[in-house]
C-alpha cells in the first residue's frame, strides 16, 4: 500500500488493527519500535500488550484483533525454508560450523547476539564467539549496539572481566571472540545448588566491584550487572561478562532513545528505569546489590508481570528487608545490599573502589579467608521515602 510505514509482515496484529480501523500506521510504527526496545532490554513483550499499555487499545479491542491473528494465522500456509543458512538458526549436530578461522562448535545461547564455544583452528585455543545473526545485522541499530560491545570489551583488560581476543566482520557475519569461561554463571550455579553461601557471595561481590572499578576509571559503564553475566570458573576466577549493553560516558548520546530504559528489568537502578541523563557508574553498584539480593535470599527484589511493572517498582518501592526474606542472612550480608539498593544514587557506595576497599575489611586480604562471624553494619535501614526522588 502507496504510504504506508514498513511494517514487518510477519506481525499480523498491526495488519489487522489498522484494517479494524483501531490503530493508524504510525501508531503500530511507533508500537513496533517500543517493543524492539524492549527486545534489546531482553524482555519479550506482544505488539497488543505495548498497545494496550500505551493507552491505544482497551483489552477487549486487543483481544478482538489476537482472535483475528489466529484465525488468520490458521489459514496461511507456512512460508517456505530460506535456502540462506543463517547461524541463528543453527543447532550443534556433532559438525562444527566454520567461522572463518574459529570452528563453532556448541551454541550456549544469547538472545540478541548468539553465543558459541568454539575453537581457534589456528592456535587449537577453546575460545568464545558472539554473532550478530544475519537477520539484524540489516538493523543499523542493533549494528551500532554490537561495535559497541566490541569497542568496551577491547577498551578493558582486567582478571575480573571476560578478556577479548578478536573481532570483526566474516562471511557477512559480524563477530566478536572472548575468553571462554570453563564454568557457570552465578545464576546457573543458583539453579543449580540453591543459595549461594554468603562467604561467596562477599568474595564474588569483591572480585565483581573491582571489575566494575576498572570499567569505570575508563569511562564505561557496564548496564546489566546481574547474575547471569557473573560467571564463576571451575578455578574458583570471578569473571564479569557480557558488555552488549555498555556505554561510554564519554559518548554524546544519552543514555536511552525516546525514554525506554536500557538493562534487565529485575536488576535495573531507579535512575536507569527512568532513563535519566544523569545516570552513572552508581547505577552498576544498584544492580549488583540486586544480584545480591537474588542469589543469597533466594527472591528477586521485585515482582511483577512484565518488565514495565518490575521497573516501577523499582523506582517507587521501598527495597524489601532482605531478614524479612531470609532471618537468618548476616546483618553485614543485610546492610550491604541495602546500602548498594538505595534508590537515591548519593546514599550508595560512591565508587566501586569504595565498595572494594568494604569487602576488604569485611573478607580480608585473601579470597580464602572466612568470613568474620559480626562486623559493624553499614546502616541500619534501608527504606527511602518516596518523596526523596522526583520524576525525571
Amino acid at each position: 500500500m502507496a504510504g504506508q510505514p514498513s511494517v514487518p509482515r510477519r506481525d499480523l496484529f498491526g495488519d489487522i488493527a489498522v484494517a479494524k480501523s483501531l490503530l493508524t500506521w504510525a501508531q503500530v510504527r511507533d508500537a513496533l519500535k517500543k517493543q524492539a526496545q524492549y527486545r534489546d532490554m531482553g524482555i519479550a513483550i506482544r505488539v497488543g500488550e505495548i498497545a494496550t499499555e500505551m493507552g491505544l487499545l482497551s483489552d477487549v479491542q486487543c483481544q478482538d484483533i489476537l482472535h483475528s491473528q489466529q484465525e488468520r494465522r490458521r489459514h496461511t500456509p507456512a512460508p517456505a525454508e530460506s535456502a540462506e543458512f543463517d547461524l541463528q538458526e543453527w543447532e550443534d549436530d556433532g559438525e562444527p560450523y566454520p567461522l572463518g578461522r574459529y570452528l563453532l562448535e556448541k551454541r550456549l545461547g544469547g538472545v540478541m547476539g548468539i553465543v558459541f564455544r568454539g575453537k581457534d583452528s589456528q592456535t587449537g585455543q577453546i575460545v568464545a564467539v558472539k554473532v550478530l545473526p544475519r537477520t539484524l545485522a540489516h538493523d543499523q541499530g542493533f549494528v551500532e549496539r554490537f561495535k559497541r560491545e566490541v569497542r568496551a570489551t577491547g577498551a578493558l583488560e582486567h582478571p575480573n572481566i571476560v578478556k577479548m581476543y578478536d573481532s570483526g566482520v566474516l562471511e557477512g557475519v559480524f563477530y566478536l571472540a572472548t575468553e571462554f569461561i570453563d564454568g557457570e554463571s552465578l545464576s546457573q550455579r543458583l539453579k543449580r545448588q540453591g543459595l549461594v553461601p554468603e562467604s561467596d557471595a562477599f568474595q564474588i561481590a569483591r572480585d565483581v566491584a573491582r571489575a566494575l572499578q576498572h570499567a569505570h576509571a575508563r569511562g564505561v559503564l557496564h548496564r546489566d550487572v546481574k547474575p547471569e553475566n557473573i560467571m564463576v570458573a571451575h578455578s574458583g576466577a570471578v569473571k564479569l561478562a557480557d558488555l552488549g549493553l555498555a556505554k561510554f560516558l564519554s559518548d554524546a548520546q544519552r543514555i536511552t532513545a525516546d525514554g525506554i530504559a536500557v538493562g534487565t528489568p529485575h536488576y535495573i537502578s531507579p535512575e536507569q528505569a527512568r532513563a535519566l541523563k544523569t545516570t552513572d557508574h552508581r547505577s552498576d553498584l544498584y544492580s549488583l546489590g540486586a544480584s545480591l539480593f537474588h542469589v543469597t535470599t533466594g527472591r528477586l527484589p521485585y515482582e511483577g508481570d512484565n518488565g514495565a511493572e518490575v521497573m516501577k517498582r523499582h523506582v517507587f518501592e521501598a527495597v524489601p528487608h532482605p531478614q524479612s526474606v531470609r532471618p537468618e542472612l548476616s546483618a553485614p550480608m543485610t546492610d550491604l545490599i541495602l546500602k548498594l539498593m538505595e534508590k537515591d544514587p548519593a546514599n550508595r557506595f560512591q565508587t566501586a573502589q569504595d565498595l572494594v576497599d568494604h569487602l576488604d575489611r569485611l573478607v580480608g586480604s585473601s579470597q580464602q579467608t572466612p568470613l568474620p562471624s559480626s562486623a559493624p553494619p553499614i546502616r541500619k535501614s534501608g527504606f527511602l521515602p518516596r518523596k526523596r526522588f522526583q520524576e525525571g
